[in-house]
């Protein structure tokens, strides 16, 4: 690794609130149409790379290094000429010194962020400020469980929003549910073992094993195989409207067989396009570095792209292409949309978040902040407590009417802050308990009115209160055991191209030798003989849980069934207005138990399954 050139900018204003303490490594390796770097390809008045320390400048970042080949130093200087923050230039004769580059940029200063991103990358903003800009997120990646970036991003693996399995050139996850779109957010308590692993992974890389290089096919083939389903499934759909058009019987579906993938001649285009991406993919140092980080137990979350635009043009094709598509999303929608939870209830979803969204903006244009909206909807929620506890029905009517004010204001401190990135972790403090808080306000003052009515139902009350607290005691517990037994579990090491841990050659043989026998009698035996009872009925249980899945309302029901707050609070608020505080405290103890036993159930049958 040889140090260029430092390059200040010539106006070096801070961004507006920025801590101006993050760093960020940008690789510009990626070799594009014409054997120049990606990153210099044209982009308006600039070029990729000047675009995307811009935004980086804008998000408070206070150091930029560039690591190119020294073929490229010229051109690539010239691109960061204007550059609104200090840049160095870094140059790098191959992957492994790109490794070594970043191993010591991490070692520099341990007391801040650092960022490795390709520098060949056009994405929205907010794509980078959903991660950069997110105390909250530690170590990260930018991800996506859609389309973009396939066939080529490298794929991941996630439980309970970590990372646990990442693909790289010479890696590949099992079973993968997203992809990694270039963007790696280095915590500071990681940084050192980022360094450690980058050096290890550099001598692995500089001559790599034969394994490393089949995985090196593999993907080559897997990409291939894509963009020839693609042809086929072009061609197929053509052939269909074609006979629609003759009105004649469309041809019967078949499945595609592997070898007429083979056959398949990729139109000129797409084997360009294909020959780019192999071209760029041994390059791929950051995602080496999350493999790395993956696989010594760091603890990597994500950050979603959603429907925000993301691209990684290699010619001046992509370019062109990219740049009318991200003309076509409108970012401040885009983003609104997104600042609404994907995981949300039934209730809230489609009740409530289709209005709280412009709340929050108009919040947002107004100056206020989340927390100061969690507290306006924790004293709502006080006074809905207070008129339920009046007994009269005029108190039922208004206390039903003000929990529901309280409940859309608790949607939309959320959303504010999604959409403003305004995070903090007492703002996720005050959320969650003044959530609870509200909860247990609303509970006493039912129970106070239905004995100012003549009604008391203190001990329906007192076991509501205990069967959500419970539930509340079970969801944090499971999630926080959840998160230490993926932070315990075994990692294979990084000469090992699969992210198994492997089994002992002794009992894999041994292992091999029973099925082999077994497969003599059944050729189904293989998971009978490796799997005991217990597991292979709970994975088919939840088998067959996940299968219906298929039809659009069943996984609506399953979070309503789950009882969440969006249903709680409706719950309270139409059988208080309608009936009484009796009947609210019995469909709270109906529905909250079975959807306590329900959550049990599932998590006992995952927990079987592994």
């Amino acid at each position: 690794m040889r140090q260029s050139s430092v390059r200040q900018p010539p106006s070096a204003a801070p961004a507006v609130g920025a801590s101006q303490t993050a760093a960020a490594v940008l690789l510009a390796t990626a070799p594009a149409e014409g054997g120049g770097p990606a990153a210099v390809l044209p982009w308006e008045d600039a070029t990729v790379l000047g675009r995307l320390v811009g935004q980086l400048a804008s998000l408070g970042f206070g150091q930029v290094d560039v690591v190119t080949r020294p073929a490229w130093e010229a051109v690539v200087g010239a691109a960061l000429e204007s550059a609104p923050v200090p840049v160095r230039l870094q140059l790098s004769d191959d992957v492994a010194d790109d490794l070594r580059t970043i191993a010591e940029i991490a070692r520099d200063d341990e007391d801040a962020p650092l960022v490795v991103a390709y520098a060949d990358l056009v994405a929205h903003r907010e794509a980078l400020a959903g991660l950069l800009a997110d105390p909250r997120l530690g170590s990260a990646i930018l991800s996506t469980g859609g389309r973009t970036g396939r066939p080529y991003a490298f794929r991941v693996r996630n439980r309970r929003g970590r990372v646990v399995s990442a693909g790289s050139p010479f890696h590949y996850a099992h079973k993968p549910g997203g992809a990694f779109l270039g963007v790696l957010k280095i915590a500071p308590r990681d940084r050192a073992t980022a360094a450690r692993q980058d050096d290890a992974l550099a001598e692995l890389v500089a001559q790599p094993s034969p394994e490393f290089l089949e995985e090196l096919d593999h993907k080559a083939a897997r990409w291939r195989h894509s963009l020839a389903r693609g042809v086929i499934g072009a061609e197929r759909a053509a052939a269909r409207e074609s006979a629609a058009a003759d009105g004649g019987p469309p041809p019967e579906p078949t499945p595609i067989d592997p070898e007429e993938l083979d056959r398949v001649e990729l139109p000129p285009e797409l084997r360009e396009e294909l020959d780019r991406r192999l071209a760029a993919a041994p390059h791929d140092a950051a995602a080496l570095t999350l493999v790395g980080l993956v696989r010594a137990g760091a603890h990597i979350g994500n950050s979603y792209l959603r429907t925000l635009f993301w691209a990684r043009p290699l010619s001046r094709a992509d370019i062109d292409r990219a740049a009318v598509d991200i003309r076509e999303v409108d970012e401040d929608k885009v983003l609104l949309d997104a600042a609404v939870k994907a995981s949300d209830g039934f209730f809230t979803t489609h009740f409530v978040s289709p209005y709280s969204k412009h709340i929050a903006r108009w919040a947002a244009r107004r100056g206020l902040t989340p927390n100061q909206v969690t507290t306006f909807s924790l004293l709502i929620g006080v006074l809905a407590g207070v008129a339920f506890a009046t007994g009269e029905r005029w108190g039922l009517i208004a206390g039903a009417v003000l929990l529901q004010v309280a409940f859309t204001f608790d949607c939309v401190d959320g959303q504010l802050a999604r959409y403003s990135r305004q995070f903090s972790k007492l703002g996720a403090w005050l959320d969650s308990i003044f959530d609870r808080s509200k909860e247990y306000v609303v509970f006493a003052g039912l129970a106070i009115g239905a004995s100012r009515a003549g009604d008391p139902v203190w001990v329906l009350a007192g076991a509501a209160l205990t069967l959500q607290t419970v539930r509340h005691m079970f969801d944090f517990s499971y999630g926080a055991g959840q998160h230490e037994l993926l932070a315990s579990a075994p990692t294979p090491p990084l000469s090992q191209v699969g992210d198994g841990t492997g089994r002992p050659v002794d009992a894999m043989t041994e292992a091999a030798a029973v099925v082999a026998a077994a497969e003599a009698i059944d050729p189904s035996a293989e998971e009978l003989v490796l799997e005991p009872l217990p597991r292979r009925a709970a994975k088919g249980a939840l088998r067959a849980w996940r299968s219906i899945d298929r039809w659009r309302a069943i996984p609506w029901i399953k979070r309503m069934v789950a009882f969440p707050i969006g249903e709680r609070f409706a719950a309270i608020s139409i059988t208080a207005a309608i009936w009484s505080p009796r009947v609210t405290f019995v469909v709270l103890l109906s529905w909250g138990g079975f959807a306590a036993l329900y959550g049990l159930t599932g998590r006992l049958l995952r927990s079987f399954s592994r």
